[in-house]
């Protein structure tokens, strides 16, 4: 039976995303991986990472903040001040190296979806939602789904207070470490998953059976 799979912010760390593959027992062919996004920048190899990702046949790929500065900059040449102090000096130069690799990496992230909801309502985003409007109502806000943090800083008092967010069965995110919460594992708070534990940070890398909930984990240098 394929198993399905989750992965937090992978941030340019090639090394530590084969040594989770290896982990896991990851099947290329006939596994099913939900990538939240925020493959590149920071790390030294965004551009494998990618190469990688582009291997699996049953990826589905979500974009981050991160990817979305480095389809732009691929898209236009545009670089600006936010991508190149949040790591995105390394990926531009990565590509430069690369020059091959550009036009199917663009063509890659511009493929990329904002969002993912599964057969069980299980909602798989990069930063979270305005959990005060209905979800069909922004669907298409790149600025909420890409970078806005309210889910994940209101999940630990829904937590608290014994409370769920309605909408979905549960949710998964990466964009906030974990760290954010003293938590160095995936954490569940509510039925909100966060994913990104420290990869781009020097600290961890993470990959969840979906289903199970066991979780492999590869330390990150960069």
């Amino acid at each position: 039976m394929p198993r399905s799979f989750v992965i937090g912010d992978i941030h340019g760390n090639h090394k530590p995303l084969l040594d989770l593959f290896r982990k896991a027992g990851f099947d290329y062919e006939t596994d099913i991986m939900l990538c939240l996004g925020d493959v590149v920048d920071r790390g030294p190899e965004p551009v494998k990472v990618v190469n990688e990702l582009m291997k699996i046949r049953n990826l589905i790929y979500i974009l981050g903040n991160h990817d979305y500065w480095c389809l732009e900059y691929l898209r236009t040449g545009k670089v600006t001040a936010d991508w190149l102090f949040q790591g995105g000096n390394g990926t531009m130069n990565d590509y430069i190296e690369h020059e091959a690799e550009r036009e199917p990496h663009k063509e890659f992230f511009s493929a990329a979806r904002l969002f993912y909801i599964d057969d069980k309502n299980r909602l798989f985003v990069h930063a979270g939602f305005d959990r005060f409007r209905p979800f069909a109502n922004q669907m298409t806000d790149h600025l909420t789904l890409l970078w806005d943090r309210s889910l994940f800083r209101a999940a630990s008092e829904y937590n608290h207070e014994g409370k769920r967010f309605e909408e979905f069965s549960e949710i998964f995110i990466g964009h906030s470490p974990s760290q954010l919460i003293m938590q160095d594992k995936p954490t569940r708070l509510a039925n909100l998953w966060i994913m990104d534990t420290g990869a781009g940070h020097r600290r961890l890398l993470s990959l969840m059976d979906i289903d199970t909930k066991e979780f492999w984990q590869s330390r990150c240098e960069f």
